[in-house]
């Protein structure tokens, strides 16, 4: 069976050899966390999209830049996957300007356009 988690005995080479970790409490252990952050929020006709991204993004941007940068692709006429994809670069950029060309963690991201969906709802009732 390949190691989903290793580190080398001098702590130069560590791996996450698994696409996802949620529930996975064998490798609690080692550091992996299996428990998601879940938030709950009603939307709202006000709310315009949505973001769910992986830590990739996250953690060298903070949320209202992820937003700023979907906002302003929606500004230029883009759609949610261009938009999507320019959060993506943002994030590659962000890794690249923190740890050069050696490491980058998984960016994973998805965009939801609502605005039609208010509009579906309406027309429904």
């Amino acid at each position: 069976m390949a190691h989903r988690v290793w580190l080398d005995p001098q702590c130069t080479r560590i791996g996450l050899g698994i696409s996802r970790s949620l529930g996975d409490h064998a490798v609690e252990h080692s550091g992996v966390i299996p428990d998601p952050v879940v938030t709950d929020r009603t939307l709202t006709p006000n709310d315009e999209f949505i973001i769910i991204a992986s830590d990739g993004v996250c953690c060298l941007m903070e949320s209202i830049e992820a937003v700023n940068i979907v906002q302003d692709g929606f500004n230029k006429g883009m759609g949610a996957s261009e938009a999507c994809l320019e959060l993506i670069e943002a994030s590659k950029k962000r890794w690249n300007d923190s740890e050069g060309n050696t490491y980058r963690d998984d960016i994973t991201a998805i965009v939801i356009r609502l605005d039609d969906l208010w509009n579906d709802a309406n027309d429904a009732v």
